[in-house]
């Protein structure tokens, strides 16, 4: 089975209760496969959790609970820290940046997402995000839209 790349709200998605949450766990159980959680996504993703907190979206008990899935499931290996330097993502990112950017008008994350998944060597790059989603097909990449086909992949 193919490894796919998830993008950050995925994974985020996986900690915390929102739409999608259901069809981004049917996807992983479908395809049994462990989730990356890079350095970038793990940037990402624990902002983003303190953000929620921030806005008052999550207590502070919950922020715990979330910060302690999250070693969890990398202690049971359904997440996993793929071998990935933020320098060489960058590298590849820049080298991306005309032909990608250039044409989609992506955001910078968004971009370095997609050289992440470039940098793996992985061909398969899953998001609900319209605009990752055109910056990974334009990088030759398979997309998946999680947000329209829930059977995708």
């Amino acid at each position: 089975m193919t490894q796919p790349y998830l993008d950050t709200g995925l994974v985020v998605k996986l900690i915390v209760a929102e739409p999608l949450s259901d069809r981004v766990r049917g996807f992983l159980q479908r395809r049994a496969v462990a989730v990356a959680y890079t350095r970038l996504i793990e940037i990402e993703t624990v902002n983003t959790l303190y953000a929620k907190r921030f806005r008052k979206e999550i207590t502070p008990f919950q922020l715990k609970q979330c910060l302690a899935l999250i070693e969890g499931l990398l202690a049971e290996g359904r997440f996993f820290r793929p071998p990935l330097s933020l320098d060489d993502v960058a590298m590849e990112a820049l080298r991306g940046l005309p032909a990608i950017t250039g044409a989609t008008g992506c955001r910078t994350l968004d971009l370095m997402h997609v050289a992440s998944a470039k940098r793996l060597g992985w061909r398969e790059f899953v998001s609900g995000d319209q605009w990752q989603l055109r910056a990974a097909a334009k990088a030759g990449l398979k997309v998946v839209d999680i947000s329209k086909d829930p059977g995708a992949g």
